[in-house]
Parts: structure tokens; sequence; C-alpha cells
């Protein structure tokens, strides 16, 4: 029984860590990455995709290359669902190796479970995440980090660079991220540290040589370039942030000052660490990609150590919950204040209500001179207001999840409500708290009954943990599968129109290169040709891609898949070539034409058998050949 009470919290935490962010599939960045590995399958095919053309990120990882032997001898779907999981519960682990160096004693526990509970995002529009619930190579990498950073204030010093090294091996960017934390750590025990700064000078001849991607340090991004890049992938400029997601940063960056005052010295030393190289970050992606627009800095996207930042920040929320207490005579305001600024100004962006820090921060700093002349009554009074301002932001997030649950047909296979209800953090925190109460004042026999609770509770995780939509699992089951029993060349390229955005059809399903998707230009900022063929492409595209999203509209307002279709002359516009701009080879709609369909697939639940969908597939030279051609310059 004791073995039982024992392992409570650990399996309580494991199946929070499972639960709170379930697996959806192959798609955000996973998508890019199994691009990747079939790029390695069948390089004849993939090098003519766009997502390759001018080159690639995937040749600073080694990444790829692990993920293709393992769909050499795997299908992907499980592949990527139970690399996923490694990543996830991986990234964990090394958590806790990190907070056990970082954190007193008493603050494990609880800085695991701020982890756990509290939002990963970071960055412009909550797009960027540590610990991803999907395949990358990031959640690896950030993972090394993590354990290279436990090893560095252990003074394991060596090693420590081992595990930096592997990192970057991985995910360069995230692990410069971290490396950058690491030298501000280690110069503020011994400036002789600053020396190695020098390492810019081989850099800089290297550069001045041409040899890339140093080259990139030395040339600047050209207008149309970087408007491209702005209209795609704005989000790694810091002048394209709006407020709120400089509230999350100023959130991060108030709470880390509080722990450089902590008590204990690795953890205060630590946030003094992060902070230096948060500012170095932000100000050299301010100075050398906002400003100067200078292609390698762009590239490298220095602003990603708020990652760390965040990490650390999330981590030590209870530590200066319960440091304010003691610091403050168990002034209930200034806790309160505290947990405000964690829950509205850390948690996700464009749902909850991160401004109110910019009123909360200054009231906790200047809270220690006003308590002495504010009555008792008042301090209830502000109590309560603080107590509402959590309501309205719970109400808020809550009202909105209810509202984006609906628009999905309060579908649980769509959308798994119960984790967005459930996983919100001050409804998270109040779970664990009571699961907190209740382990502490447990007994023997008690004790026993909530580890065998909480064994069933990470088995019940574990099963619900594939929130994969039908179609998804029917999109990643049908690799090798010939769909649309037509022969389609392996050196063609396919468009595939889905009111979903994702290249997942011609690559996964096709094994294909695909025409053109916004998912593909992911990486332009590291290549040029990348936004310049992807912006003719697009155009190549438009008039088919917009009256597709017209007529989605019309046959979901008519419950009719067949009420619309695409004109011909925009079929004909987009299958004729123009200068050196090719057109797609064959192209895939969810629309049913008149004429010239070569394959037809319907799609089917994997459980029920309910059909899911219609999608046609045509080939462009029917298209030319039945109708007058568009001269040059269309």
């Amino acid at each position: 029984m004791l073995t039982l009470r024992r392992i409570a919290p650990w399996c309580f935490a494991v199946a929070l860590i499972i639960y709170l962010r379930p697996y959806t599939g192959i798609r955000h960045d996973a998508a890019l990455y199994l691009a990747q590995a079939l790029r390695i399958l069948d390089p004849d095919i993939f090098n003519k995709d766009l997502f390759f053309l001018a080159g690639s990120q995937a040749d600073f990882t080694i990444f790829p290359r692990f993920l293709a032997s393992l769909l050499r001898q795997f299908d992907p779907g499980s592949t990527f669902l139970v690399l996923a999981m490694a990543g996830r519960l991986l990234f964990f682990l090394a958590s806790v190796l990190a907070i056990r160096a970082i954190f007193p004693r008493s603050a494990w526990w609880p800085a695991l479970f701020a982890l756990i509970i509290m939002p990963t995002q970071y960055g412009s529009a909550s797009i960027f995440a540590y610990a991803e619930p999907f395949l990358t190579s990031r959640p690896f990498a950030e993972a090394l980090c993590l354990a290279a950073i436990a090893l560095l204030v252990s003074d394991r010093l060596k090693l420590a660079l081992v595990f930096f090294a592997i990192a970057g091996l991985l995910h360069p960017l995230q692990s410069l991220a971290a490396a950058m934390v690491a030298w501000c750590w280690l110069v503020s025990s011994d400036r002789r540290w600053l020396w190695a700064l020098a390492s810019i000078a081989p850099v800089v001849g290297l550069a001045v040589l041409g040899i890339a991607p140093f080259s990139g340090l030395l040339l600047s991004i050209d207008f149309d370039w970087w408007e491209l890049i702005t209209t795609f992938s704005g989000q790694i400029y810091l002048n394209t942030w709006d407020a709120r997601d400089w509230c999350i940063v100023i959130t991060d960056v108030y709470l880390l000052y509080l722990l450089t005052r902590a008590e204990h010295e690795r953890l205060a030393r630590l946030a003094t660490a992060a902070l230096a190289a948060l500012a170095v970050g932000l100000t050299a992606t301010a100075l050398l990609a906002d400003l100067m627009q200078l292609v390698l800095p762009t590239g490298l996207q220095t602003w990603r150590v708020l990652w760390v930042a965040h990490w650390l920040a999330m981590a030590g929320i209870p530590y200066l919950v319960w440091q304010e207490w003691q610091r403050h005579d168990r002034d209930l305001v200034t806790v309160a204040l505290l947990v405000c600024i964690a829950v509205t100004g850390a948690s996700i962006a464009r749902t909850t209500l991160p401004w109110a820090v910019l009123g909360l921060i200054p009231l906790h700093i200047a809270w220690p001179h006003l308590r002495p002349k504010v009555s008792r009554p008042m301090r209830l009074f502000m109590l309560i207001g603080l107590a509402l301002a959590l309501l309205a932001a719970t109400f808020r997030y809550q009202l909105r999840a209810w509202i984006v649950y609906s628009a999905y047909g309060s579908d649980l296979e769509r959308v798994r409500q119960d984790v967005v209800v459930l996983g919100y953090p001050l409804v998270a925190a109040l779970i664990v708290l009571g699961a907190y109460f209740m382990y502490r004042r447990s007994g023997a026999k008690t004790g026993a009954l909530l580890g065998v609770l909480s064994l069933f509770m990470v088995l019940g995780a574990a099963w619900s943990w594939d929130a994969r939509s039908p179609w998804s699992r029917t999109l990643e089951a049908s690799r090798g599968v010939d769909v649309f029993k037509w022969d389609i060349p392996r050196d063609a390229s396919v468009y595939w129109y889905s009111s979903e955005v994702s290249p997942l059809g011609p690559w996964l399903v096709l094994n294909r290169a695909n025409y053109f998707s916004v998912v593909q230009m992911a990486g332009q900022m590291f290549n040029r040709g990348t936004s310049i063929a992807g912006i003719e492409r697009q155009l190549q595209l438009n008039p088919v891609s917009t009256q597709a999203e017209v007529c989605d509209f019309m046959n979901a307002m008519n419950d009719d898949p067949a009420a619309c279709w695409i004109g011909e002359e925009g079929l004909r516009y987009m299958c004729t070539p123009y200068r050196d701009v090719p057109q797609p080879d064959y192209f895939v709609l969810p629309f049913k034409q008149k004429s010239n369909i070569i394959g037809h697939w319907q799609p089917k639940h994997p459980d029920t058998g309910v059909v899911l969908g219609d999608f046609y597939l045509y080939r462009c030279k029917d298209w030319v050949e039945a109708g007058i051609q568009f001269p040059a310059g269309h």
C-alpha cells in the first residue's frame, strides 16, 4: 500500500501531461517533417515540391533522416503518434531533472504541476509553444536543452555542452535559444566567458567569403522578399506582434524579475541569466532582423529565447506565490494580485485578458507601499474585484470555447471540449489543489486507493489521447492506397483544394509533390526562391481557390455538396502555364465538375463507415485541350 501511495502523484502528473494536450494527428509543422522524411525516401518525387525547390531547413537537422528510417518500416499515422507521445513525455522528464537542479526541494512538485497546467505558448499569436503535442524535432531538442541546463547549474559543464550539441543537431534554433541562457549563466560567474563573443569573427569571415549559410550575415532581404515573408510568416518579426503578444512577454519578464529576488541562489541566478538572454535575443532580432533585414539573423529568430524564459516563468509561479505569502505577512491581496497576473497574462492569447497585466503589475509593485494606508474594508473590496477579474477571464474563455464547439457541430470527434474546458489554467489548478489536499490528508489505505485511481487515470488518459478526427485518421491510413484508381506519374505535381489547409493529400495519400499550400511557405525566410515561387503559384491558383471558398460556403448554406462547382474559365486559367510558372499537372477538388473527372474518392469514417466527403481527380491537360488556351501573360 505504501508503494501505491508513493506512485499516486507521479501517475497523476503523467495522466495530466497526456490528457491536457491530446494528439490531433499530422498537423502544423508535423506535416513539414513528414515531407522532409518522404523526400529522403523518394527524392525524385519531392525534389520538385515547392517546399524543397530552393532548398530546405531540413539540411540543418538530422531528425528527418531518423524519421525516414522509421517510415521504411512503419506507417506514418502510428509512427507520428508514438513519437509525439515520446517527445512529450521526454520533455517533462527533462523538466523534472531541471526543476530538481534549479528549485528548492519544497518547490519540486508545485513547479512540475505548474508546467503541466499553464499555457506553453509564447511569441506572436500563440503560434509557438514548447512541448508541442504533435511530432517535430522541437520537443526532443527542448528536452535535451533542459537536461543540459540541469547539468550546467550542477557544475557539469562538459556533459552539458554534449547535450547542447546533440540538441543542436535536432533543432538548431531552439538549441541556440537555450544556449544563450547558458552563456549568460556562465558569464554571470566568470567574465572570461565574454571571450566567447570572439567566435563571431570566424562567422564574419565565412560570410565575407560567401559561404552559405553564413553569407546571410551580410545579405539584406529585399523589399519583395520581405513583403512575402510578412504576408505568410510575419510572426518572425517583432514589429508584427500585437499588444496582446507583448503583454504576455511582459508577464514573463515580470515573473522572471520576481524570481531574481528568490532566496534560492540557483533559481535567482538562472532567472537573471534568462532575463539577460531575453534582452539579448529580442534586441538582436529588433536590430538585425526587423531594422537591418539581414538574412541570417532573420532566420536565426533569436527571439525564440522566449521558450526558455516562459518555461522558467511558468515553473516559478508556485514558488513566487509562496514567497509573496511569506514576505508580506500572509497578505491575501499581494498573493491574489500575483495569481491574477499569472492567469490573465500567461494564458492563451486572443481568448483571455492579457492586457489586464498592464494595470495589475504596477499595482503589485506599488502594493507593499500602499498597503499600510488601505483600510481592511478596502482590501476586502480589492479581493472581490480580483476574484471577479479571474471569473471574467474564465467566463470569456469558456464562452468562446463553447461557441467554437457549437460551430463544429458539438462533435467530440472534432473538438475535445472536455479538454478545452478543464484545461483552462484556473480550472486545472483547482483540480490539482483538490487532489493535493486529498493526498496530504490520506492515510495508508486512502493513499493506496488514490494510487490505484491515478493508475486508472493514466490508462484513461492514454486511451483518449488519440484525438484525431475521423478525417485525419482516414487520411493518415490512406498512404499507399490507390484511392482514385489512376496512375499519376511520379514527376507530376498535384494541387489539392480542401477547406482545411493542408498539403497532406498530395504528400501522404498520393505520394506526389504538392503544387502549392501556405504551409509550404514556412521556410521562406531561409530561401528567397521559395517566397517568389510560392506567390507565383498562389496567383496561378487564385481564380480557382477564390471560387472554391465561395462554393464551400454555398454548399454549406444549401446543405448540398453538389450545389456549386468551379467555372471552366478559372480552371483553364490555372492549367495554363504563364512564362516560367508551371501549372499543376493534376488537381483534386471536393466539387463535381460537369466533365473531365478521371477519379473519384469517397473517404469513409474509420469506425462507422459513414462517407466523410467526395473528392474528384482532374488532369490539367484535359482542361487546356478542351478549351481555348489563355495567351501569354493570361
